[in-house]
């Protein structure tokens, strides 16, 4: 296969993930399968790109992750919570790959601009359309879903940066179009764990850029604004003001436990999606303290739990839940320090990897660093209130953005 058309394919596979990511609720693997195929097969030639130091680092960050669940999971016999960590190794294969043939960053840009505007289309027809809940029944995963619309959105404003900088008006109008539909998806889906850092990163990449853009620009952010305001304030609002009654009720319940010596009831009395979580996370954190090194393990983890709601420490409603709903308290309970500092080295890694880039914003490399740099920031916003990699959607989202990005970064780093 000649140069042109593996390098072709690598640019049509990154933009094409992208730009499908959630076009259907399983439309995020399709592209990822065919690019794990294609690096496959090109193996023997792009294996050695990852003798980098850059790359070696970024590579032993997703093999400590997974090799950490390993030694932790094969003692216990609990061979399926491989599952999602064997992901990055998908990933390490495709990072030899995009190492050997970068991926075009105008052609990422577009991706994500189209993507987001696809998702956008999806959760208006299902909210104004279907009068559903948008992005949270069909099989998508709206906690999973929001996060990623919310990605695309922040990287369709880098888009717009991007056309700015380079004189691409096309794009900057695709961009425009995937920031506002990509906003509203998110707003409507409902999914409040991809509403606490976003804001953020947005509004950071519009003041670092701020040079970059005319008064025709500033006027085309508050159309977008605007639009975003009018379509989906409503009901993002209405799904905001559940969390300040839901933690009502949760100090309720906790309030009337301290106020009363009854006997233990093994009906769960925390019955909210925030008030949960709250539990879920004093329960992690209660698991890690009395096992701060190694966790509970796999195996004595439920056992564990149980004696917490038998002390009566924590509400029954945990045991319904297999999961802590917090990325870091998740490793934390399950594996302790070895778990909790594997998952800090997996967020950490890439932008160290990438740290002599920094002094070239204004190059394609210095841009897809920045991107890049926003995406772990993103990740790990979302890991806050969720596990958000041990979902499938979640683990292949976080790997692929992590290779695609960096690899853009590092192209100068093979020379």
């Amino acid at each position: 296969m000649p140069y042109f058309s593996r390098q072709t394919l690598i640019n049509f596979l990154c933009f094409a993930y992208f730009a499908t990511l959630l076009a259907t609720p399983d439309s995020y693997k399709y592209i990822a399968i065919l690019l794990a195929l294609t690096a496959l097969a090109l193996l023997p030639r792009t294996y050695r790109f990852l003798k980098s130091p850059p790359a070696l680092l970024v590579t032993a960050s997703f093999m400590l992750y997974f090799l950490v669940t390993l030694a932790f999971a094969v003692p216990s016999g609990q061979y399926e919570q491989l599952d999602m960590p064997s992901r990055v190794l998908l990933a390490v294969i495709i990072f030899a790959c995009l190492l050997r043939y970068p991926p075009s960053l105008k052609a990422v840009l577009y991706g994500c601009s189209i993507g987001a505007s696809v998702v956008g289309v999806i959760a208006l027809y299902q909210h104004y359309g279907m009068g559903i809940r948008a992005l949270s029944s069909g099989g998508f995963m709206s906690i999973q879903v929001a996060g990623m619309a919310a990605s695309l959105s922040v990287f369709s404003i880098f888009a717009y940066i991007f056309g700015c900088q380079r004189s691409l008006p096309v794009l900057k109008k695709i961009a425009f179009v995937g920031i506002t539909l990509g906003f509203v998806a998110t707003l409507l889906s409902g999914g409040r764990g991809a509403w606490v850092v976003t804001p953020f990163v947005a509004l950071w990449a519009v003041i670092y850029y701020r040079n970059t853009f005319n008064r025709r620009d500033y006027m085309a952010m508050a159309a977008s604004v605007t639009l975003i305001v009018v379509t989906a304030i409503v009901p993002a609002l209405h799904r905001a003001g559940l969390v300040f009654s839901d933690l009502d009720q949760y100090q309720t319940v906790k309030s009337v436990e301290l106020a009363t010596e009854q006997a233990p009831e093994m009906k769960p009395k925390i019955k909210t999606s925030s008030g949960t979580r709250v539990e879920l996370w004093r329960t992690a954190w209660l698991l890690w303290t009395d096992n701060p090194l190694t966790g509970t393990g796999y195996d004595r983890f439920t056992e564990k739990k149980q004696d917490l709601v038998d002390q009566r420490i924590v509400d029954p409603v945990v045991m319904l839940f297999s999961r802590a709903h917090n990325q870091l308290l998740e490793e934390l309970q399950i594996k302790g320090i070895i778990g909790g500092l594997a998952l800090v080295f997996l967020l950490l890694a890439p932008w160290v990897a990438t740290k002599k880039i920094q002094c070239k914003p204004h190059s394609d490399q210095g841009f897809a660093c920045v991107v890049l740099r926003c995406h772990i920031v993103l990740i790990a916003g979302y890991m806050l209130t969720q596990h958000y990699i041990n979902h499938h959607s979640g683990i292949l989202f976080f790997t692929l953005g992590v290779v695609i990005f960096a690899s853009m970064a590092l192209r100068l780093e093979r020379s």
